[in-house]
């Protein structure tokens, strides 16, 4: 069952951020802001520190030994050759590949860690929550926490061109 949230949806977005901070203050449970483009104030507001990097890190790390351990076992456990004196295992050539492999897998992983924890996929269907947002206009998303009229009136204050409530 979907839950009825506040939406106020504003033009300007220097009344959005004056929004964003009386609410910000008054401890409102913010659920999300779209808009037409990407803001870094508005996303600085929201505080929402993102796990992804540190999953790059793990990917990165593992790739690494993962590649080291299989060019390793390649070269001197499985098939050791020996050619024109060279020592059978030597690191330096290594590190290229372990480099061009480690970008790669890092690349594909942290892309499909966002994919999945945003849960987009090929062929879902958009819902945006008004045609107008990829056009010119900001929709700040609200949860209902402990007095509804009294947030409606702050976003009103605050220069809202218009305030709902919408099932999302």
């Amino acid at each position: 069952m979907a839950q009825k949230n506040i939406v106020a949806k504003f033009k300007d977005e220097g009344k959005l951020l004056k929004a964003l901070t009386r609410l910000k203050e008054n401890k409102v449970n913010l659920i999300d802001v779209y808009g037409p483009f990407a803001n870094h104030d508005i996303l600085k507001l929201l505080t929402r520190e993102s796990r992804l990097p540190y999953m790059s890190v793990i990917f990165g790390l593992a790739a690494i030994v993962l590649t080291f351990g299989f060019l390793y076992y390649t070269s001197v456990i499985d098939y050791p050759i020996s050619y024109g004196g060279k020592p059978i295992f030597s690191f330096p050539p290594m590190v290229v590949v372990i480099f061009f492999i480690c970008i790669l897998v890092t690349t594909i992983m942290t892309v499909l860690t966002f994919h999945a924890r945003a849960k987009i996929f090929p062929g879902k269907p958009s819902s945006p929550i008004d045609p107008s947002v990829t056009d010119d206009t900001f929709f700040l998303v609200l949860d209902q926490n402990y007095n509804p009229e009294e947030i409606k009136g702050w976003l009103q204050e605050d220069g809202a061109d218009e305030v709902t409530e919408k099932e999302i």
